[in-house]
């Protein structure tokens, strides 16, 4: 219904550019020559973000009167947080699907060398569309839970305390690309261009 479909692993760029070309009047996001640049500032950019929920996040335990206890129920929090952790990745990339238009394929990646999940699809966007199809899923699996979860502390359990805040803080820290990409987007991309993807690289065209 979507037009998404898991791939698997990412090997080159042939394989997401499939022999189309790249139209003449394309500019290429400056987004670095890796991408361990996106990333770097990426994390530069969400730092005002995760810095306050984890400091918030001390705060609120703190007030808590619970004590930690390494038991079964540690162990049975642990093993089903890090098996929602594994769905929520890509969740978090069908979060970015389904912002595209319907009809266009969507295809989800694994880069095994940096240890990540993608989606790609080359379907030119809106500026103001790419934006929120990069914000959407920190904000929905991040930062309104993160807000969830501030509220209901005090009525979990402490293991369940500790591990629903650190999955925020991961889901929130997943988009280190996202923000990275929402940065080039505001300052490069003029209001009427639009955005879309070609092999690893962003560009937009008027």
């Amino acid at each position: 219904m979507l037009n998404i479909h898991i791939k698997g692993k990412f090997e080159n760029e042939s394989q997401l550019i499939q022999g189309r070309e790249l139209p003449e009047n394309a500019v290429q996001f400056q987004e670095g020559e890796t991408i361990h640049s996106a990333f770097q500032l990426g994390f530069a950019l969400i730092l005002p973000i995760i810095l306050p929920m984890i400091l918030f996040s001390i705060m609120r335990c703190s007030k808590i009167d619970k004590k930690l206890v390494f038991d079964s129920s540690f162990v049975f929090a642990v093993i089903i947080s890090f098996i929602l952790g594994r769905v929520l990745i890509y969740l978090h990339e069908f979060i970015h699907a389904i912002f595209y238009p319907r009809e266009a394929e969507k295809t989800v990646w694994k880069n095994e060398k940096h240890g990540a999940y993608f989606i790609y699809c080359d379907v030119a966007i809106s500026k103001a569309r790419f934006v929120i199809l990069c914000i959407a899923p920190s904000i929905a699996l991040g930062i309104i839970p993160f807000f969830l979860w501030y509220v209901i502390a005090p009525l979990l359990e402490v293991e369940w305390i500790i591990c629903i805040m650190v999955l925020t803080w991961i889901m929130t820290m997943m988009s280190m690309g996202d923000f990275a990409n929402i940065f080039n987007a505001i300052k490069q991309v003029p209001n009427n261009a639009k955005i879309f993807n070609y092999g690893m690289h962003s560009y937009w065209i008027e």
